[in-house]
């Protein structure tokens, strides 16, 4: 007694049948000849994928830091998956679209309160732009490093300031849409 696997697969293969190469590939019935071509287009893929992601520079790349990875992705005409992959074998290990455009809005956010403070602190308010114009520089170049303390000191701070400005400008605007009333 055998085990039955054995005997189906002998009764698979018979000794008698001659089978060459080329009649494996070019028999579509035979499952041998689709894996063999599958495989063949596979490793194509795989070739035009491993060029295309060497054409990927870091300059290429660091372009895109501004938008969000998959909408890069898609103007770069990659997928996903293989940006991530070369931005790993760059040494980038986070996409920095969102520490960029928060640097971005509290450059913003400093012009805005310096406007409305005056020319006062015109010296502190040029000072703290500059140094957050070149962390942002240097974040371009560096997208793993973390921001300043004094950054997020400011951050925190701006964040502060709007909220306050926000909830003001809603206490006072239902101040005046209530009607007052006279009363005798």
């Amino acid at each position: 007694k055998g085990f039955s696997v054995w005997n189906e697969v002998d009764a698979g293969f018979d000794s008698s049948q001659k089978v060459s190469p080329s009649s494996v590939v070019s028999n579509n019935n035979n499952n041998i000849g689709k894996v063999m071509m599958k495989q063949g287009v596979c490793r194509e893929e795989e070739r035009s994928s491993k060029s295309s992601t060497k054409m990927l520079s870091r300059k290429m790349i660091s372009e895109y830091f501004y938008m969000p990875i998959t909408q890069a992705a898609k103007e770069l005409d990659v997928g996903l998956t293989l940006l991530k992959k070369r931005c790993r074998e760059l040494g980038i290990r986070r996409w920095p679209h969102r520490k960029l455009m928060s640097l971005q809005t509290l450059i913003n956010n400093v012009q805005e309160l310096g406007k409305e403070e005056g020319g006062e602190s015109e010296e502190k308010l040029r000072n703290a732009i500059e140094i957050l114009e070149k962390e942002k520089k240097l974040l371009e170049e560096m997208p793993d490093i973390q921001l300043e303390d004094n950054t997020k000191r400011l951050r925190q701070a701006c964040f502060k300031a709007n909220y306050k400005k926000r909830k003001l400008m809603a206490t006072s605007s239902n101040n005046s849409s209530i009607p007052s009333s006279s009363s005798s």
